[in-house]
């Protein structure tokens, strides 16, 4: 993770700010979800010039990273023969390595999300046992799936009455109208 200073504290203090963040987004729509649901992308994300898409990526990305990829970290975290090491280098591979996902997140309008992402795998060195990865990944993947629920709130779902399923009678009848089988 590249554009946040190193977050010196330990999984505690990591553990203490995305609770924070938990309970600031609980309740009350956060800023940036307003933001995003007005087309305000700061980072200017969004292909020609509109933040249709900027919806799509968080929807699909917030519903995986949280209720797939970190619900199955901490499902593998009880597995007795996966060690904390191993675990870790792997929680940070998939979220953090080659593609930065709490980074990517921000840039789509989420402000704060590389920052937190940044104090959840930087203190994931920190920890001692499975157990303190737990509640650390439990703590963080509840601040993903909320920021999900949100997004999901204010997804214009009403777009989809413009792709309607079509029977393969209508697609037969459209390739005979245009003269191409």
């Amino acid at each position: 993770m590249s554009a946040f200073k190193k977050f010196e504290g330990d999984w505690r203090d990591a553990k203490s700010e995305i609770e924070r963040q938990i309970d600031r987004v609980w309740l009350s729509e956060p800023e940036e979800i307003q933001k995003i649901r007005w087309g305000v992308i700061d980072s200017g994300a969004g292909s020609g010039h509109q933040s249709f898409s900027v919806l799509v990526h968080l929807e699909a990305y917030l519903m995986l990273v949280g209720a797939d990829v970190m619900y199955r970290f901490l499902k593998v975290s009880q597995y007795p023969d996966v060690e904390l090491a191993t675990l870790t280098r792997m929680t940070k591979e998939f979220l953090s390595g080659t593609f930065n996902v709490f980074e990517f997140m921000t840039d789509l309008g989420l402000t704060n999300m590389h920052e937190i992402g940044q104090a959840y795998a930087d203190t994931l060195d920190t920890l001692e046992t499975k157990d303190e990865y737990v509640l650390l990944t439990g703590a963080m993947m509840t601040y993903v799936v909320r920021m999900h629920r949100w997004i999901h709130f204010v997804f214009p779902w009403n777009l989809g009455v413009a792709f309607p399923h079509r029977k393969p009678a209508e697609v037969a009848a459209i390739a005979a109208i245009t003269g191409k089988d």
